[in-house]
């Protein structure tokens, strides 16, 4: 089956099938946001990684090394929140095209540091090597956790939390395409939007990370980087129920509204479908208390979104999906 018709997600479910094999060390394999395991009685190891590809996932145009670096390692801490774990160790590899400067790897060093110190993660190890076909990265995060929380827990009746406004970072990128700022660092003379718009381009060149303060009484959990839609069906799938959220409960940023309203466009299509936003994704059980944003409700069956108007209508998982997407 070609890999367009497949997925990311149909070839993800597709590897896991073919290892079904488990150590008994391992709590939590391929399917979640970070691999568990057991390796001591007090704690639980958490292990992810992520790729980032010149062309795909950033575009040095308006990227510089600096923010390359930065977002690298946040997008891999955002598993790990998303797991409820700590951070600890990074290995980083590189895939270096031919004529790259040495002074842009050690501003994508810098980047990784700054905020590798914020959340006390040591820098490892990792590899190098020449590239042909742009910049490749490859990152991967060791954590560690007291307990986890996956993406199966979530119970009818539970609420539904987002942790940050979302669309953001969607809209940074719509911004960065239609004005070719060059690396970001725009003059005000040269920015044809208004300053405050700054902070959509900041979200997604160096996503805005942050993890629960407490953890304890959530069901089920996600960082959301592929679309509010499409990363609620995964915890959906993997709990095996269904959602309902309201248009109006979905927080939106003022910067958001203006810049869609200035480009004429639906401000939340982008916090629905955008991706890259990084904010957690939570359902917790009726009356949880919590600073997040309360978004909707899980329910036996089904995925529904209830509009401005309160006509219930079902959704599909639509969002970022390697393979199907165009890029």
């Amino acid at each position: 089956m070609e890999l367009s018709r497949l997925g990311e997600f149909g070839l993800i479910e597709k590897i896991r099938s073919s290892f079904s094999g488990a150590s008994s060390e391992i709590i939590k394999g391929i399917g979640d946001d970070a691999a568990a395991l057991k390796t001591s009685r007090s704690k639980i190891t958490l292990v992810t990684t992520d790729m980032l590809l010149e062309g795909v996932h950033f575009n040095l145009s308006f990227t510089t090394f600096y923010q390359l670096g930065y977002k690298s390692l946040a997008v891999n801490i955002s598993d790990i929140f998303a797991m409820g774990g700590r951070p600890k160790y990074f290995l980083i590899g590189l895939g270096i095209p031919k004529g790259c400067d040495s002074k842009n790897i050690d501003d994508f060093y810098s980047g990784i540091n700054s905020l590798a110190e914020k959340w006390k993660i040591n820098i490892i190890g990792g590899d190098t090597c020449a590239s042909r076909n742009g910049f490749i990265i490859s990152g991967t995060l060791i954590g560690e956790a007291e307990k986890i929380i996956t993406r199966s827990g979530a119970k009818p009746g539970d609420w539904v939390f987002a942790t940050n406004t979302l669309g953001d970072s969607a809209m940074g990128l719509r911004l960065l395409e239609k004005t070719g700022n060059k690396k970001s660092k725009a003059k005000s003379s040269h920015f044809p939007f208004p300053i405050s718009y700054l902070k959509l381009i900041n979200k997604h060149l160096m996503p805005d990370i942050a993890p629960l303060k407490n953890i304890s009484g959530i069901n089920s959990m996600i960082d959301i980087s592929d679309g509010l839609l499409i990363d609620l069906s995964h915890i959906c799938d993997e709990s095996k129920v269904g959602a309902r959220i309201y248009e109006d409960k979905v927080p939106l940023s003022q910067e958001l509204k203006e810049a869609a309203k200035n480009l004429r466009l639906n401000p939340l299509s982008f916090a629905l479908q955008g991706g890259e936003d990084y904010a957690l994704l939570f359902t917790a059980p009726k009356g949880f208390k919590t600073n997040a944003f309360r978004i909707g409700e899980i329910i036996p069956k089904g995925s529904f979104i209830v509009d401005t108007n309160g006509k219930e209508k079902p959704f599909k998982a639509a969002g970022y999906e390697h393979f199907k997407s165009k890029f």
